[in-house]
């Protein structure tokens, strides 16, 4: 597989002006790996704490500052840090500052996002949680975060 600048397809994420590229889905890996960019406006906040059943993802910074949360704890990554959340895994992104941020996205096996992309930014409330379900999102909740009982 070659790919050209021409050949990036770009999802808007809605009023922020955040986007995603996709650089490489499953139909051109052969189901292998989905390659995605993802450029966090500066008023982007990121996804809080979640997993997928069914992929794994990697991120690779590589442009400004985010928060990733592993195992119980939120830390910093900056331009070149690395973070890998194995299926199951819990994870989440965010940002902190005012600043733009960049990311690049791996998820192994390749899984389509593009569709849960460009509906997750104009859905509204009453769908976001059938999104999410579909698309093998499970958000987990802020008391179970805290160690509390839900």
């Amino acid at each position: 597989m070659t790919q050209g600048a021409s050949d990036i397809r770009s999802i808007s994420l809605g009023a922020s002006g955040s986007k995603i590229e996709v650089l490489a889905g499953p139909a051109e890996t052969g189901g292998i790996v989905s390659i995605y960019r993802w450029h966090m406006a500066p008023s982007s906040t990121g996804p809080s704490p979640h997993f997928h059943r069914t992929f794994a993802e990697t991120f690779l910074i590589e442009e400004g500052e985010v928060e990733y949360y592993d195992a119980g704890v939120w830390r910093s990554l900056r331009r070149g840090d690395l973070a890998h959340a194995a299926q199951g895994a819990t994870h989440g992104l965010r940002k902190v500052n005012d600043q733009p941020a960049t990311i690049l996205m791996i998820l192994t096996p390749g899984v389509p996002r593009e569709e849960y992309f460009a509906q997750i930014a104009i859905a509204d409330r009453r769908d976001v949680a059938r999104l999410h379900e579909i698309h093998d999102n499970h958000f987990v909740d802020d008391d179970s975060l805290n160690g509390k009982d839900s």
